[in-house]
């Protein structure tokens, strides 16, 4: 029988292999796409009954599909585009704070006198220190200086950014931060946590258009990974409309699921005024969570724990909320119908956020409220027990356990590795953990996550208790069918199955067979986003 061309397939894929990743892990070899959805899974044969004419026909070689890979926590403009478009790369790769200053120094040439500059992505653990103030002081001598270390949590200026940050030895530590000073008592440039904002909240803020136009470098950057979908944490005013405006220009190549920023005064306020209930908006643009940077970085040595850091004996780190305040910010979003994610990396941190989200669960109980907790890092079993029991989501930083896993080690201690990002045992008690890459602070690259979701290995080469380490299929569905779980998506995206958005990507190798060490060195081939390509390499 013909099929008449209105009826027919708009794309199709044949001759390969198709992970389906769907409840029985099905495998198919052919797929078939109309309208932007998912028309057809099964046999070549099978689709070839639906193409037509104007039917776009790609022939896989054998080479394997997989659903569209979901990142569930990234700054795509706040800590990514916008310094793409602002500052200069300060690591992470570099191994010397030498190597970093002359990457600085070319900076300051191109920069005139009295402009801020701005460096991002520093990593003091991989340079073996931070830059001294004098060090700053001598390759920016006229341009106020910040940069960024790859946490986002700490940061070091010259002299010139800490006196327009009004910091002199007499200057008390704010709130939750710190200013570190030298054996004189004089400030030596490393500002931790609300520290870090005396200066750094004293550059210009970032526009829409550098909003604008860091977002569209972002997006291409997450198609040709292999992301059909982000969600986008803590979101500011001007992100918001850059992304609103892309979407209208019809530019927008990534599904991207918005979290308010809980830090933008009024943001969240305003949220509950005007009666938004998460999730709201499309399938391609929606506000699904109010997010708060309430606990810190391991790495930076700030996060919450009970127990001190290795070789500090004071120092168990610190909340960036106080706890009636954050439990008072929680009540009200969440009594508003609005979902909460709370950032929390060590124990400590977790617990607390937990805390907040159980008082407002008690005092108006709510089905599938799917709360979060950003990151979530050090899951003890109590944490575990807590997780499942009030139904919260454990929204887990895979990805800092490749690029982070060395400073989390030296941190911690070996020990600690035990209940850090533990997904074999969070799969194996049902509680759901999507997998993410908080980009820019690690490579966006899901491959790497899942690499160490899988491996346990670190940037290093360090296993951090393999007991933990899970299959490539389970990982790949913390970047799938959890992540869409995550934004009430799961029913539309993460598998392969007919009426699912056409969401899909083609990489080099199958990554359920290679050996596990090679999963960080898949690559994307082809990403299909509502049934149309947007990547082809």
């Amino acid at each position: 029988m013909v099929i008449p061309d209105d009826l027919c397939a708009d794309l199709a894929f044949i001759n390969g292999k198709v992970i389906t990743v769907d409840k029985e892990n099905s495998v198919a070899e052919a797929v078939a796409v109309k309208d932007g959805k998912i028309f057809r899974v099964g046999t070549s044969e099978h689709i070839k009954e639906v193409l037509g004419k104007k039917t776009e026909v790609h022939d896989l070689d054998g080479k394997t599909m997989l659903p569209g890979l979901i990142d569930s926590h990234m700054h795509p403009g706040g800590s990514w585009g916008a310094y793409l478009i602002r500052g200069i790369a300060c690591g992470p790769d570099f191994t010397s704070v030498d190597e970093m200053l002359n990457v600085v120094k070319r900076k300051v040439t191109e920069t005139p006198k009295g402009n801020w500059i701005l460096g991002y992505r520093m990593d003091d653990v991989k340079m073996g220190r931070y830059p001294t103030k004098q060090e700053l002081d001598d390759v920016a001598p006229e341009n106020p200086l910040y940069i960024q270390r790859r946490d986002g949590h700490n940061g070091v200026a010259n002299s010139l950014a800490l006196e327009i940050g009004g910091i002199t030895r007499d200057t008390p530590d704010p709130r939750h931060g710190k200013i570190e000073k030298d054996e004189n008592g004089e400030p030596n440039g490393l500002l931790r946590e609300a520290a870090k904002d005396l200066v750094y909240h004293k550059m210009p803020p970032y526009s829409e258009d550098e909003f604008y136009r860091g977002l569209l470098i972002v997006y291409d950057e997450c198609v040709s990974l292999g992301l059909t979908s982000i969600h986008a944490s803590m979101v500011s005013p001007a992100e918001f409309r850059a992304m609103q405006r892309i979407k209208r220009e019809g530019k927008l190549k990534v599904r991207t699921a918005v979290h308010i920023s809980g830090r933008d005064e009024g943001m969240v306020e305003g949220a509950i005024a005007v009666g938004i209930q998460t999730p709201f908006g499309d399938e391609w643009l929606k506000i699904t969570t109010v997010e708060w940077v309430f606990d810190t970085s391991t790495s930076g040595r700030t996060a919450a724990y009970y127990e001190p850091y290795v070789g500090e004996p004071d120092n168990t780190g610190m909340l960036l909320y106080d706890q009636d305040d954050i439990e008072r910010r929680v009540w009200e979003t969440h009594k508003a119908g609005i979902r909460v994610g709370l950032d929390g990396v060590g124990d400590r941190g977790i617990d607390r956020a937990l805390d907040a989200i159980e008082k407002a669960l008690k005092r108006q109980p709510r089905e599938d409220h799917r709360h979060r907790i950003e990151h979530c890092c050090y899951v003890t079993p109590s944490i575990q027990d807590r997780l499942l029991e009030l139904g919260v989501i454990d929204a887990s930083a895979t990805g800092f356990l490749h690029d982070l896993g060395d400073a989390y080690k030296a941190n911690r201690g070996e020990e600690a590795m035990r209940y850090m990002w533990p997904h074999r045992t969070l799969i194996d008690r049902g509680i759901p953990a999507p997998g993410h890459s908080d980009a820019s602070i690690c490579t966006p690259n899901p491959w790497v996550g899942i690499y160490g979701m899988v491996t346990r290995k670190t940037s290093g080469g360090q296993v951090l208790y393999a007991g933990e380490g899970v299959e490539p299929i389970e990982a790949i569905r913390a970047y799938g069918v959890d992540g869409a779980y995550a934004a009430w998506e799961e029913d539309i995206k993460g598998t392969i199955e007919p009426g699912k958005l056409a969401d899909l990507v083609v990489v080099d190798r199958d990554p359920t067979l290679i050996e596990p060490d090679d999963l960080r060195n898949v690559k994307n081939l082809m990403t299909v986003v509502d049934g149309k390509i947007v990547y082809h390499k």
